[in-house]
């Protein structure tokens, strides 16, 4: 198929982002997919496909309609004759491939041959993204809880830039699940409060717009109310790097830490057993203790009796070298203080 131009569209050039494209193929003016970027892109009824199927200019925009797009005036500049290509997506992944063909000057357009060319390679570029999709999602997912999360002890949530969530790990699902000012709705994170739901829109929309973010700030922290005890979750908003992988819209954007007064202070079960030498019991009902739940609370909460908890406090006493709840609270708290720094 003879073609002046032949791209693969990893991420959709936009004026805020250049997005990722390969040239497979091209003896067209280089300066093309700036100028595309910054003034084609915008109402190009070509830049998004419908998924596995082929199109041509004519099947997308009349010659009437085409004529009031910015997007004529780009293809005239550059002498476009017609444009022929189509879309595959990676849901789990959030990826998608655009294959875009090109002539350019007075050559005939892409004929019907040529289309049923292109659509006998649609499902091996389908099954081809398929594979490289879940290669990509599982090892970018690895990687980021191995090389940030794997020390941290906190609710950690990765989301897109709607707050869909695309991952969590075992004290975030504790947390969403429990509706503690925080929950999922139709897999979004959502907040209790639809003040603190604004303030979390309003940080995500900040570390996104480089027209706000002119320092490149990565991270913003903000507070969220929590629902079952009168403190506050601490979370922090940051930009997750995904330099190593290619995402498209839908793919992460940012990761959500939690911590509260008690969270943020609280390791994991495993770390209070290593560190006081309690049981595994008994470190559940510190955990509960620490985050602010009288005695009485956390027993009905772990399905004991008050008596049971009565006697697996006195056993934390003993073990820790403290006689009263509230020192306990204290001597975990400024143990693991610094373990949010």
């Amino acid at each position: 198929m003879q073609v002046s131009s032949a791209t693969l569209v990893l991420r959709r050039p936009r004026r805020s982002d250049p997005g990722v494209t390969v040239y497979l193929y091209s003896d067209a003016n280089e300066n093309a997919l700036e100028d595309f970027r910054n003034r084609g892109s915008a109402d190009s009824p070509f830049a998004e496909l419908p998924v596995k199927k082929v199109f041509t200019l004519a099947d997308r925009v009349s010659s009437t309609e085409i004529n009031s797009l910015e997007f004529c005036d780009y293809l005239r500049t550059y002498g476009v004759s017609d444009l022929i290509g189509f879309d595959v997506y990676d849901k789990q992944s959030h990826i998608r491939l655009r294959l875009r063909l090109v002539r350019i000057g007075d050559v005939s357009g892409f004929s019907q041959r040529d289309r049923t060319r292109l659509e006998s390679i649609v499902p091996l570029m389908d099954n081809a993204l398929k594979l490289y999709g879940a290669y990509a999602y599982n090892n970018f997912f690895t990687e980021f809880y191995d090389e940030l999360l794997g020390s941290m002890d906190i609710a950690s949530v990765i989301v897109n830039a709607r707050l869909e969530v695309l991952s969590e790990n075992q004290q975030a699902r504790q947390v969403l699940a429990a509706k503690d000012g925080v929950f999922l709705r139709r897999n979004e994170f959502r907040c209790c409060s639809t003040t603190d739901q604004r303030r979390l829109q309003d940080a995500c929309s900040a570390l996104l717009n480089p027209e706000v973010n002119k320092n490149d700030r990565q991270a913003l922290s903000i507070v969220i109310e929590r629902e079952a005890v009168k403190s506050k979750w601490d979370v922090h908003v940051r930009r997750v790097s995904t330099k190593n992988f290619i995402f498209d819209e839908g793919g992460p954007e940012f990761v959500l830490l939690l911590q509260g007064p008690v969270r943020s202070s609280v390791p994991s079960q495993a770390r209070l057993i290593d560190v006081f030498g309690v049981t595994p019991a008994e470190a559940k009902l510190i955990i509960h203790l620490v985050d602010s739940m009288t005695l009485t609370a956390a027993a009905k909460t772990l399905g004991i009796s008050r008596n049971t908890a009565r006697a697996q406090l006195a056993s934390i006493f003993s073990k820790t070298g403290v006689n009263r709840q509230a020192q306990l609270v204290k001597l975990v708290s400024e143990t693991f203080a610094a373990h949010w720094q």
